[in-house]
């Protein structure tokens, strides 16, 4: 009976030892999966912000008629993008605690392995579901990259529009010095906006308005010069290459570029959007 009674202990033994082993896997596996399920919760709570940010973004981009646009329409335009950069900013570092989160509790859902081969399935797919989520946050970490410069861009951009404004304001009220002063700094905020202007997004085409606009800049200062100078000759010339400047500024499509603008954010924000809901599903 020795062998008998000895066997049996053993496979008592072994059985404690396996229902003990699942126990112990099922609480700690349970446990990982309790942590990175309050995680998530936490980053899409976070992110339902980015999101509304990202799906408004067509709305904030327009057109804009830059020779006849009212003062308030271009400081309405201007202050958007102030918001865009302002957003985008705030979130980079949420996004970046996001992350952080997201991977320690991923690391967490493989530890201990050997003791969790029974729980395998519920852990993998937690942690297929956090990785989808991880690449959400990354497109929005290069999202909102992108938009601080290509908001950034446009608030320089309508600070020059602005200035062409006051320059046609000091103009027409014969306030030649106000005029010259509004030109020096017309010219210099071109300067900064040009500078900008590799924001990504933005077409070519837009650098190669800021250069006329700089030339009209330019071409309206020896007109004023002219004129104040009492030189006819020179002040005819003068307007005339003014002119020819405005016929080719009119000429730049805004419509079109703020199209193209939103053809290349577009495909980044659907890429965000699919990771988000491949996320959620599962």
């Amino acid at each position: 009976m020795r062998p008998i009674i000895a066997g049996v202990v053993v496979v008592a033994v072994l059985v404690v030892a396996v229902i003990g082993y699942g126990i112990a896997g099922f609480a700690f596996a349970q446990g990982r999966l309790d942590a990175a399920r309050s995680t998530y919760n936490t980053v899409v709570s976070h992110q339902n912000t980015i999101t509304d940010e990202f799906n408004s973004f067509d709305s904030k981009v327009t057109g804009v008629n830059v020779t006849s646009a009212t003062a308030a329409d271009l400081k309405t335009n201007q202050d958007a993008y102030a918001l865009l950069v302002t957003q985008s900013q705030a979130a980079q570092p949420t996004i970046a605690s996001d992350n952080a989160s997201l991977a320690t509790a991923q690391a967490g859902l493989r530890q201990n392995s050997w003791l969790t081969v029974l729980n395998r399935s519920s852990l993998d797919q937690a942690s297929s579901k956090i990785d989808h989520e991880r690449k959400a946050l990354a497109s929005a970490k290069t999202i909102t990259g992108d938009l601080v410069e290509l908001g950034t861009f446009y608030q320089q951009f309508y600070t020059a529009l602005l200035d062409l404004d006051t320059l046609d304001t000091k103009t027409q009220a014969s306030d030649f010095p106000g005029a010259s002063t509004a030109i020096t700094t017309l010219k210099a905020d071109i300067d900064k906006a040009i500078q900008l202007a590799s924001a990504p997004g933005l077409p070519p085409e837009m650098k190669l308005f800021l250069t006329d606009f700089q030339a009209l800049a330019g071409d309206f200062g020896k007109l004023l010069n002219a004129a104040l100078a009492g030189d006819t000759n020179g002040a005819n010339a003068d307007l005339a290459s003014v002119k020819a400047d405005l016929t080719k500024i009119e000429s730049y499509d805004f419509d079109k570029m703020s199209t193209a603008i939103k053809a290349f954010y577009q495909p980044l924000i659907d890429s965000f959007n699919s990771e988000v809901a491949k996320a959620n599903s599962m």
